[in-house]
């Protein structure tokens, strides 16, 4: 393959002002190597490349960036096949970033231009790793279909993909169902989103997540599997289907939910005693 048709990574941070000219001159390859698996393969981005140039084709149909993650989140994940591991370094998403600058530019260009944590940043603002990484653990397996609920609220993931805790894929599962139920009742406010947040990360600090789902650990074989087979040109107007997974078991699943949901009892008793103690201050202060 060519070098502009494999997945590379930037050998030394760039600058703000080193990355303004590379994306001017067009010269992305400048300053990066190839990322190799064991054995020295490259990583073929010959899909992602198709599926940006079908994204670009459809910016119209989106009346807000925003509600495109849903869209692109599980399509990018299906058409990039990385493990977990080569996508914890943040050189080869800042690649990406300047790869298809015109991405950036248009997702997340506000009043105050473009926030650099959005080429170089946490997995929870980075521009495409957010949404690789809240495919990877959102999907039900090769179900990609909480991925696209995951994404209509900003909120859930920019509260929670950062957070080790939803490295436990049924908790993570559960989190969607609670925070968007299917039945028709209300979604979670965006402080309700942010309290279970934190008291999920109380709660799990004295006890792992994996406890309430059975010591679950994630599919690693059959992920290694689908990333080694690589992804195929897709009708990108059908969902696709992600790499199999035999971690969530009916056992896990009901664990991850009971979890989730007691941790928004907590939550919402705590929202409670706060408001009490507020209206208490607001009504000695007026006597």
């Amino acid at each position: 393959m060519a070098d502009h048709e494999t997945l590379r990574r930037y050998v030394r941070r760039l600058d703000p002002a080193t990355r303004s000219q590379l994306i001017v001159d067009n010269a992305w390859l400048s300053n990066s190597e190839t990322v190799a698996r064991r054995g020295g393969a490259a990583i073929g981005i010959g899909v992602l490349a198709g599926l940006m140039e079908e994204f670009s084709a459809r910016l119209d149909t989106w009346r807000d960036p925003s509600t495109s993650d849903g869209w692109l989140a599980p399509r990018l994940h299906y058409a990039l096949r990385l493990t977990r591991a080569e996508a914890s370094d943040p050189d080869v998403w800042t690649w990406l970033a300047v790869r298809f600058h015109w991405y950036v530019e248009w997702r997340w260009d506000g009043r105050k231009g473009i926030v650099e944590n959005r080429w170089r940043g946490e997995i929870h603002k980075q521009a495409f790793a957010r949404l690789w990484w809240g495919a990877e653990l959102f999907r039900n397996g090769a179900d990609y279909g909480p991925v696209v609920r995951a994404f209509i609220r900003q909120d859930l993931p920019n509260s929670y993909l950062h957070r080790p805790l939803v490295r436990c894929r049924s908790l993570a599962l559960a989190l969607v169902d609670v925070i968007l139920p299917r039945d028709g009742e209300t979604a979670l406010s965006a402080d309700d989103v942010n309290d279970l947040a934190r008291v999920l990360n109380l709660v799990t600090a004295g006890s792992l997540p994996e406890v309430q789902t059975n010591f679950q650990r994630d599919d690693s074989r059959n992920l290694q599997t689908w990333v080694r087979n690589g992804a195929s040109a897709a009708d990108w107007d059908e969902l696709p289907v992600g790499p199999p997974c035999a971690d969530t078991t009916s056992e896990s699943l009901a664990g991850g939910r009971m979890l989730a949901e007691r941790g928004r009892e907590f939550a919402h008793e705590a929202a409670e005693r706060l408001n009490t103690r507020s209206a208490k201050r607001r009504a000695t202060a007026t006597r």
